[in-house]
C-alpha cells in the first residue's frame, strides 16, 4: 500500500505515450503532496508530477479527494497561462447522492467510469453488459482495466508501421 507521486520530466516516450520517468512510493500523504507540489514548482508546470492516491491509505472521501487534488489546488495557487485543471468536488451530498460513501467506493465509482471513458476510446462506443457494477469487487474492476489497456496496446502494436 502506498500513495505513488510520478514524476513526468520528459513527457511524452517514443511512441507518444505519456510515461512517467520515475515513481515514489510513499505511505505519507503530507510526504506525497509535498513531492508533487515541489516537482511542479521546479518544473512550472502542470505536466510535471501528479499523484494516484491509495484509498487503502485514506479513512475518509475527504482526505482522498484532497490528496487526489493536489495538483489542481497547486495551479490555482501558481497560475499558468493558459492552464485548467478542475478538481474532483469534496461536497459530501454529491458522493452521497451517487451512494458513495467510503474511500473504497470512490475509488471503485471512479475505476468503473473511467474503464467505460477509456473502453469508448478503444472501441467507439460504451460498453454494454459488461457486469460490472460497483457490487463488483475492486480488484475484478482493475483487472479488467488492465486486460482493456492490454488490449489497446496490443492493438496499437498490430498497426503501428
Amino acid at each position: 500500500m502506498a500513495h505513488k507521486v510520478h514524476y513526468f520530466e520528459n513527457c511524452f516516450d517514443g511512441d507518444g505515450t505519456l510515461r512517467p520517468s520515475r515513481t515514489i512510493e510513499t505511505d505519507n500523504a503530507a510526504e506525497a503532496e509535498r513531492l508533487v507540489c515541489a516537482e511542479m514548482a521546479r518544473q512550472t508546470s502542470m505536466m510535471a508530477a501528479d499523484v494516484h492516491v491509495d484509498w487503502r491509505l485514506c479513512e475518509t472521501i475527504q482526505e482522498y479527494i484532497y490528496l487526489g487534488n493536489t495538483c489542481a489546488r497547486w495551479l490555482e495557487e501558481n497560475p499558468i497561462e493558459g492552464c485548467f485543471m478542475s478538481q474532483l468536488t469534496n461536497d459530501p451530498a454529491h458522493w452521497l447522492d451517487r451512494d458513495v460513501t467510503t474511500p473504497e467506493e470512490l475509488e471503485k465509482y471512479r475505476l468503473l467510469n473511467g474503464y467505460s471513458d477509456h473502453y469508448k476510446e478503444v472501441h467507439g462506443s460504451r460498453p454494454r453488459h459488461h457486469g460490472m457494477t460497483m457490487e463488483t469487487p475492486i480488484e475484478e474492476i482493475e483487472a479488467a482495466y488492465d486486460r482493456l489497456t492490454t488490449l489497446e496496446t496490443s492493438d496499437q502494436a498490430r498497426v503501428s508501421p
